[in-house]
């Protein structure tokens, strides 16, 4: 048996999860957890029966609700994000606790499936991601022996980029475009590649198109009223545009009253209409580490660095550029530091490189008012924080040099342009 033969793709959604497994050298496949259910999507609840006070998840937990047999909970990544606390037979559990056993009973499911392998790497991946629920998530897959290096936890944005780029290249020799209509509305998303150097940078635009065609059209208008909706939409949104590829998904694309304006979208196109393009994606995050092809990727989403930040020092024997803050990060994440000396110089160097753009421009933080010491005895630390995506401020303060040159406690700060 060889060890952690599998990645796990899980899209974790309010009312239902997918999940899917991955082997080396084979395409993601969904797959069904329940016994002799051929339904891919997992209701996302749990149901306590009242008899033996066991947990039900899934589909025995709707089955459990339907007979009025047990406490029913739903909504589980709500309760999560809003920090809920329900007490149930007189005993209380937070949203992060559902959530841990819900996440629990699907991938123990999935294990006595495939007993005979082992699970090398879990990715989930949820519509919209905030701190509380990337934690909980974490935690979760801590208690069935996923520790974080071997766990990924992503929004559905980046899980697209991943399928995007592991399709054929014929695929995503253009732009790739998507049409996401689920109940909160109609989102679009168009994904572009910066080929001209490596890694090839992979940034997305995005729009919400819910004042344009909203879920609630799907119970008041015909089908032919939804796709005349549907086609003026698409004429105007990707009207003149160069596209490899366009995928639609959710649950508002299911039934037929779409399959028209999508046949006539494929002129010079390739269309897809599917519901596990996110758990798929989430698969190919998750086998990332192992496929070389993927490491020539960049991944930019909307809250993402398009710039890496680089101080000039001297170090190795050499004066070179070094990387303090990497396209690519987060920019709430950013907390950069670091500490040098002076050589005969009051001006700090940084270089700025956008990877969309594959232009550089080079920043001089001149430190005025600098207490004169000899050479070398000056030492200061430089920090970088972000404003926003597009903004960063760097911050340097003057440490002194021990016992010798007191420190000063001057700060000198710059904003810059990503």
């Amino acid at each position: 048996m060889e060890s952690r033969s599998l990645v796990v793709g899980v899209d974790l959604g309010v009312e239902y999860t997918q999940i899917c497994v991955k082997r080396e050298g084979q395409e993601p496949e969904s797959i069904c957890i329940s016994p002799g259910n051929d339904r891919f999507l997992i209701p996302t609840a749990l149901c306590i029966r009242n008899d033996t006070k066991d947990w039900l998840f899934g589909e025995d937990a709707i089955r459990c609700r339907n007979r009025e047999a047990g406490w029913f909970l739903s909504d589980l990544l709500g309760k999560v994000t809003r920090q809920e606390t329900v007490t149930i037979y007189d005993m209380e559990f937070t949203g992060a606790m559902l959530l841990e056993r819900f996440i629990r009973k699907v991938l123990s499911a999935l294990k006595q499936r495939y007993i005979q392998d082992t699970i090398e790497r879990v990715a989930v991946t949820v519509q919209e991601l905030n701190d509380n629920l990337e934690a909980a998530i974490y935690q979760s897959l801590e208690t069935v022996g996923i520790r974080r290096d071997r766990a990924t936890v992503q929004n559905h944005l980046l899980s697209f980029m991943y399928y995007a780029v592991s399709q054929p290249k014929e695929l995503w020799a253009a732009d790739v475009s998507l049409f996401d209509f689920r109940p909160e509305g109609m989102f679009y998303c168009q994904l572009s590649a910066s080929r001209r150097t490596a890694p090839v940078a992979i940034s997305a635009q995005t729009a919400d198109l819910s004042d344009l065609m909203d879920y609630e059209m799907l119970e008041t208008m015909s089908d032919k009223q939804l796709a005349y909706t549907f086609r003026t939409i698409t004429d105007k949104v990707i009207s003149r545009q160069i596209l490899s590829a366009v995928y639609v998904t959710g649950s508002g694309f299911e039934g037929t009253w779409c399959d028209g304006v999508l046949r006539e979208l494929c002129t010079a196109r390739r269309v897809f209409k599917g519901q596990n393009l996110y758990v798929k994606g989430a698969a190919y995050a998750a086998a990332a580490p192992n496929e070389p092809k993927l490491q020539d990727f960049l991944f930019l989403t909307e809250d993402m660095l398009r710039a890496t930040v680089s101080i000039r020092m001297f170090r190795d024997n050499r004066i070179s550029d070094y990387p303090l803050v990497a396209a690519g990060t987060k920019w709430n994440e950013v907390n950069a530091k670091t500490v040098g000396i002076l050589d005969d110089t009051d001006e700090v160097f940084f270089t700025v490189l956008n990877a969309v753009r594959k232009e550089t421009k080079h920043v001089v933080m001149n430190l005025r008012n600098l207490h004169r010491r000899e050479n070398k005895t000056t030492r200061v630390s430089v920090g970088i924080r972000c404003i926003d995506r597009d903004t960063a401020v760097i911050t340097v303060k003057d440490l002194g040099f021990g016992q010798f040159y007191p420190n000063s406690y001057r700060i000198w700060e710059k904003v810059i342009t990503l």
